[in-house]
């Protein structure tokens, strides 16, 4: 099975982020935006992009000999649909909560978040407070869209991709233009700087989209 998304940079799907005022307005000072998770972050930036990946049950590829990179070993996808651009804290944290109950896992057995983390107002204050919500504040978290932008409807799959990379690498990347968490998020494990070394059996990796689209991942490192 091949699971994807893909995205190629229009006009019309910037004109209507533009028209929600959800994107950063930093055009001249384009190296400092987007900004997910800081006090001074002024929404999110469009990117473009495509990932692919392959899925096999697990037995077969290993009777086959296949190069396993990861293991999905649960999933959460809900929607409340309570409004198009107002997030709800409770329903991403039921999502992060659906994958951890169909992996079998406690919380505490996850190693790192990869954030959605789109640097918009209320999106950053509602993911993190369902992280905390669902982890609590020791959980090391970061957003790949810091590097990328937005890819829409590439997103999941690009950060997928990343996320597992990360966990073969022992070595997770931090929030650019994170220098001053903003009060209103809630107290989590920010990763900024130079990155973190970090040995993860499990992470997860969310995205939650416009109109109440939520979706959790969670992957097991396969040596």
């Amino acid at each position: 099975m091949l699971a994807g998304g893909a995205e190629e940079l229009s006009g019309p799907a910037v004109a209507v982020f533009d028209t929600l005022y959800a994107t950063s307005t930093r055009n001249d000072e384009a190296h400092l935006t987007p900004r997910p998770f800081d006090a001074a972050r002024d929404g999110l930036v469009v990117g473009e992009g495509a990932a692919t990946l392959v899925l096999e049950e697990y037995e077969h590829a290993r009777a086959r000999g296949a190069r396993i990179h990861a293991e999905v070993v649960g999933f959460g996808c809900n929607s409340d649909g309570a409004h198009m651009t107002q997030p709800s804290a409770n329903t991403m944290a039921r999502a992060m909560q659906l994958a951890l109950d169909d992996a079998q896992l406690h919380g505490d057995a996850i190693a790192y978040v990869n954030a959605h983390g789109t640097a918009t107002d209320r999106g950053d204050v509602a993911e993190s407070a369902a992280t905390a919500q669902t982890f609590g504040a020791r959980m090391p978290i970061s957003s790949l869209k810091s590097y990328i932008g937005h890819t829409l409807g590439a997103c999941g799959a690009i950060e997928a991709w990343w996320t597992i990379e990360m966990m073969k690498r022992n070595w997770y990347a931090p929030t650019l233009n994170l220098t001053q968490v903003d009060p209103a998020c809630a107290p989590l494990d920010y990763i900024t700087g130079a990155g973190r070394e970090m040995d993860a059996e499990y992470a997860m990796s969310n995205n939650f989209a416009f109109g109440g689209i939520n979706t959790s991942l969670i992957f097991r490192r396969v040596r």
